[in-house]
């Protein structure tokens, strides 16, 4: 395992690993030299030096690729502090199995760790940073500290197809550490690090707080400027099932591939106990526009999102701004006269999606009556990875023979269960059923 550059071998797959054991010329007590790891998606060739301490103290490896198409030279001292100071320089570097790691939902728990590095200061130029999609990031350099195993520094730069710049760093306001990102083509951004095809051109600013909050392991703010969303199905089916005034969709539609015109997205988040959270988001275009929340959960492969759509939001918005009246007909959050609401719920792999069209004659202010998902997603902690309760009252549970006996047999009999905000993906007799 590499865990730096996201490399595992996989199991039942041959790599081997082979070198030259000598005396240390040097400060090192051993040198491995002809060091060479070889497999089918790994060439690591170059130079180790072990200390008296019988730890690694030094390499060098002008050949290092982790897969077929990455190129690097990297080299490495440990320094005062145990502070790894590494640099890391190269043609070519296939970036997408590090991107798909960005993702990590995380299960709410901390592995304990048996490095004993006081961290690393690393120093990365790539010419050519290859992306998904078949999108890259040419003249990239980046600066990275890490303290203790956490992200301390960073300031990274580059250039994306295009010719857009794309810039992250980290800032550091009352302790807290927030990860910046910053592009002038959010399309491009999505589609580098394989997270949404669909969206082309916009501003994009991203904000990471990777302390996180209560349960939440990460809580940031996504905000896109001026973009296009582009053939997207799910947006296709919403406005089309609304358009047409159909309770729900059923069945494999034709989608044409439209264009919707944004001009903003905001679109705060939280992430933890493998659960994604999207907090109320929304998007304004001038034809139409749409207020979402819910949340994903990785772990049973659930999705279960809602919101509201707006057709002509610029001119239905109009009066959202009149004080108390425009709450009443525009919605508490002055969305516009007219909205539906709408709802993609069910397994991932093949979510439905609902729309409500008597949330149109209602009134704004009485719209959240017909919302299907919950008003406030939260990161919920999962009885699995919850802290155990104090040794007293364990005890003391444990030494209730009618009431642990009946907690055994209630728990014996229950089906298992999906639970997403509150609802279920279980009946009582533990057959499946869609959400209400």
């Amino acid at each position: 395992v590499l865990d730096q550059v996201s490399w595992r071998k996989p199991a039942g797959k041959q790599a081997i690993l082979e070198a030259d054991i000598a005396n240390g010329k040097t400060n090192n007590k051993t040198e491995l030299q002809n060091f060479k790891v070889v497999g089918d998606d790994i060439a690591v060739e170059g130079w180790v030096g072990i200390g008296a301490d019988n730890k690694l103290r030094e390499f060098h490896f002008p050949t290092f690729a982790v897969n077929v198409v990455s190129r690097l030279e990297v080299q490495g001292t440990l320094g005062d502090g145990n502070i790894w100071n590494i640099k890391a320089h190269g043609p070519t570097f296939d970036s997408r199995d590090i991107f798909k790691s960005l993702f990590s939902v995380g299960d709410g728990t901390k592995a304990k760790s048996s490095k004993t590095s006081g961290g690393t200061d690393l120093s990365v130029s790539i010419d050519n940073v290859i992306g998904a999609t078949d999108v890259a990031m040419h003249g990239f350099k980046m600066k990275l500290s890490t303290r203790s195993e956490k992200l301390s520094a960073i300031d990274g730069k580059g250039t994306l197809d295009g010719g857009a710049p794309l810039a992250l760093t980290l800032d550091q306001p009352n302790g807290s550490r927030r990860l910046l990102v910053d592009s002038t083509d959010a399309g491009q951004v999505m589609k580098l690090i394989d997270f949404y095809p669909n969206l082309q051109g916009g501003r994009l600013r991203l904000e990471v707080n990777l302390d996180g909050k209560g349960p939440a392991e990460k809580t940031g703010i996504l905000w896109v400027d001026n973009f296009r969303i582009l053939g997207d199905a799910i947006v296709s089916e919403v406005v089309g099932s609304a358009d047409q005034g159909r309770p729900a969709i059923g069945g494999a539609r034709k989608v044409s591939r439209e264009v919707f015109e944004f001009n903003q997205m905001r679109a705060p988040f939280s992430v933890g106990y493998g659960q994604f959270v999207l907090e109320e988001s929304y998007l304004k275009g001038p034809v139409l526009g749409a207020n979402l929340r819910g949340k994903v959960d990785f772990k049973t492969r659930r999705v279960n999102l809602g919101g509201t759509y707006i057709p002509l939001q610029g001119l239905n918005g109009a009066l959202g701004g009149i004080p108390l009246l425009g709450q009443i007909i525009s919605g508490t959050h002055g969305e516009g006269i007219f909205g539906i609401t709408f709802a993609v719920q069910g397994p991932m792999s093949e979510p439905q999606v609902l729309v409500n069209p008597l949330s149109l004659v209602a009134p704004g202010i009485f719209r959240d009556v017909f919302q299907m998902t919950t008003s406030d997603p939260k990161v919920l902690v999962r009885e699995d990875n919850a802290p155990s309760k104090p040794v007293q009252e364990r005890v003391r549970a444990s030494s209730s023979p009618a009431g642990g006996e009946a907690k055994r047999a209630t728990k014996a009999n229950a089906p298992p269960s999906a639970v997403v905000d509150g609802w279920s993906s279980t009946t009582t007799d533990g057959n499946r059923k869609q959400p209400n």
